[in-house]
């Protein structure tokens, strides 16, 4: 089994490379895959965009073990069904984990445009409540919510197939 994953950032990077400290598992960039392995099976890595796993349909027709997604919210958004739906992954196991954002001012060009508006959106909303203000704080000064810890679930369910 290895690992793939794709990452803009590097907050997706840093959670493929922490599961194959863990695992002993090798680590792959999607693009950067060796021939030799590209039928093993693998656990892949992407972040999210509206929703969609950035990256997956570059793996979807190798095999996949597992799909895991990040993003900066707490939990995977809109739900686990729709992601689940949205990038026709059902019937393979799926973790979510929170990774981060740069912030605002070291994005270039569509990116931030887009949270540039979405940003916008937020601070004219009349609804002000924690979620928005801590969406607006992410926005603005980035955020890091990589953890160790995070990986357990996905820890748990290899070490679940090994028995």
């Amino acid at each position: 089994m290895i690992i793939v994953y794709e990452s803009k950032t590097g907050f997706t990077k840093r959670y493929a490379d922490m599961l194959a400290e863990k695992t002993g598992l090798k680590a792959y960039r999607t693009n950067e895959i060796p021939e030799d392995v590209k039928d093993e099976e693998m656990i892949f890595l992407g972040w999210m965009k509206a929703g969609r796993i950035q990256g997956l349909n570059k793996v979807r027709k190798n095999r996949l073990a597992a799909v895991c997604a990040t993003g900066t919210a707490r939990n995977v958004e809109p739900s686990e069904e729709a992601v689940i739906e949205r990038n026709r992954i059902n019937g393979i196991p799926f973790f979510y984990f929170r990774g981060g954002c740069l912030p605002l001012r070291e994005l270039k060009g569509m990116d931030r445009f887009m949270l540039s508006i979405f940003l916008k959106m937020l601070k004219s909303s009349r609804e002000k409540d924690e979620q928005r203000e801590e969406y607006i704080s992410i926005i603005e000064n980035g955020f890091d919510g990589v953890r160790e810890e995070n990986l357990e679930p996905v820890l748990k369910w290899l070490e679940s197939r090994n028995c």
